[in-house]
């Protein structure tokens, strides 16, 4: 059987291939590249014979995931290979841009002009190690690989199944893995498939400035935003007193949330990045001398062990403090300041509810229409606060969408074996150093499998994200179901995001498909 991608060079060309089909986050690109995944897989013999076993998983802002199966009648034991195959834009490529995708040419353009870039930058483009282009790194690497395991599983039979699972909307949304979650618990139930293990292939990710180090992973670090609405009372620049500026509030808040190690976790060595804010500004239109009286701010917060729940609380606290140390301030130059409530969302939408009727809030969520959730979340909650003026000086704390749960198999006995002899591997047979770490840092929708927290964090986060369940949801329950030891190893690769986004060559041709056979056979296959 003639094989089309099991050599380096023909791996090499593939990923070339690959990256030329612009699939920008939120594009047409995005929408058609399913297509060209499905004829490029059927240019194996075994999908042309069993191309049901192709399929397409429809996601609610109607774009495809890709679930293409080798299935074994030996057994049933399967392996999910995970990746995405959507792309951050190609506007940080300037005078570049024109060859963003081309692999090729964008490498003889940043060798005509070596000039444009720093002295480590400019050592790798003269090296010739390194493939340039967006969604080289991330994670058009990982897909490429994924492929030639799958037509290697194919070409000899191999006694297990292998689900190769490719997204779209992963730097945005997730609403890809949201969607594909779903239909694939209900796939695995159906046919009684014995889930052994959830493989993602995204890139190594720096953990410093110029970092060289090569590592794998043996879990995700997780993602919340929570955030805070306040509402003031508006009045004349000339009368300030008369009124409370949100401004004041909203900058408060903010200089005692960013940066709070309070909101920071710490595990074994590792340790999640200071939270900062993603957003703040108030919500004056134009120019006029009226103060502003609404003003939002959302934070991004990594999580390790903790549960959206836990965050939540400890973010409430800050921010109840907080107002409370404003309002000691403030107490010394207003004569009579109004108390200044704070309250969760779950707690507004009851009060709402209560005084206004269950159809009137319900035509608030209903008839709000903005795409961007963020956006909807701001605007419903400005509306329930107009709704009467009893809300004067008001903070609404919430939680806003995307939400990353944290995953880390790292503590279990296959994931322990397998990270110990993907090392040695590594190190016997390319000299190349690696090293494991719990939490893969750059965010990935391996967060959207084996979850493991209580109910009551589900309860937490969809009562205090506003549209959960009209514009945005999470799959609790079948992420539940689609439970087993996950771990992420890609291929070396630098600056993802990044006009000089590059991977390495040997790497994602050569060593790390060794790799992944070599721990396939061993663990799964010559058992």
């Amino acid at each position: 059987m003639r094989s089309l991608w099991q050599t380096p060079e023909d791996r090499l060309n593939l990923l070339k291939e690959l990256v030329k089909q612009d699939s920008i986050t939120n594009t047409v690109g995005e929408v058609n590249f399913p297509f060209y995944i499905k004829q490029t897989l059927k240019q194996l013999e075994y999908f042309n014979k069993h191309e049901s076993h192709i399929r397409f998983i429809e996601t609610y802002d109607h774009k495809n995931a890709v679930a293409a199966m080798y299935r074994s009648h030996d057994t049933d034991d399967t392996i999910i290979l995970m990746s995405h195959y959507d792309t951050v834009d190609t506007n940080d490529f300037g005078p570049f841009q024109s060859n963003a995708f081309d692999c090729d040419a964008l490498n003889q353009a940043y060798h005509e002009n070596l000039e444009s870039f720093s002295d480590f930058e400019q050592a790798d483009i003269e090296s010739n190690k390194y493939l340039f282009g967006r969604g080289v790194m991330d994670m058009k690497s990982g897909l490429m690989m994924h492929i030639s395991l799958l037509e290697k599983a194919i070409n000899e039979s191999w006694p297990l199944n292998i689900i190769l699972l490719t997204v779209p909307d992963e730097e945005v949304n997730s609403s890809g893995m949201r969607s594909a979650v779903t239909e694939l618990s209900k796939f695995i139930e159906q046919e009684n498939l014995n889930l052994l293990l959830i493989m993602n292939g995204e890139p190594a990710f720096s953990q410093f400035p110029n970092d060289e180090q090569y590592y794998i992973y043996t879990g995700s670090i997780g993602k919340i935003m929570p955030s805070v609405f306040v509402y003031g009372k508006e009045t004349h620049v000339g009368e300030p007193l008369k009124g409370l500026s949100a401004n004041y509030l909203i900058s408060r808040i903010n200089s005692e949330i960013e940066y709070n190690p309070l909101l920071t976790e710490q595990y074994k060595d590792e340790f999640t990045p200071l939270p900062v804010s993603l957003y703040m500004k108030d919500l004056k239109d134009e120019y006029n001398v009226q103060t502003p009286f609404m003003a939002v701010s959302y934070y991004n917060v990594f999580l390790f062990e903790q549960s959206s729940a836990q965050v939540f609380k400890q973010f409430n606290s800050i921010v109840k403090q907080t107002v409370d140390a404003c309002t000691n301030d403030l107490q010394l130059v207003f004569d009579d300041l109004p108390s200044i409530k704070v309250i969760t969302y779950e707690n507004l939408m009851q009060n709402m509810i209560e005084k206004h009727g269950q159809s009137v809030i319900e035509k608030i969520i209903e008839e709000t229409n903005i795409s961007d959730e963020r956006l909807y979340a701001q605007e419903v909650i400005q509306q329930l606060l107009l709704l009467d003026n009893s809300n004067d000086y008001t903070v609404v704390t919430y939680l806003n969408p995307p939400y990353y749960p944290s995953v880390n198999s790292g503590q279990q006995k296959l994931i322990k074996s397998i990270s110990k002899y993907a090392i040695k591997q590594m190190k016997k047979q390319f000299d190349r150093e690696t090293q494991k770490i719990y939490y893969f840092n750059g965010i990935s929708d391996l967060s959207y499998v084996n979850y493991t927290h209580e109910a009551s964090d589900e309860h937490i986060y969809s009562s205090n994200t506003p549209g959960f369940g009209h514009t945005y949801d999470i799959p609790f329950d079948a992420m539940k179901k689609l439970k087993a030891p996950v771990i992420n190893i890609g291929a070396f690769g630098k600056d993802a995001h990044q006009l000089t986004e590059r991977i390495d060559i040997k790497s994602v041709s050569e060593e790390v498909p060794y790799v992944l056979n070599k721990i396939f056979h061993k663990f799964f296959i010559d058992k």
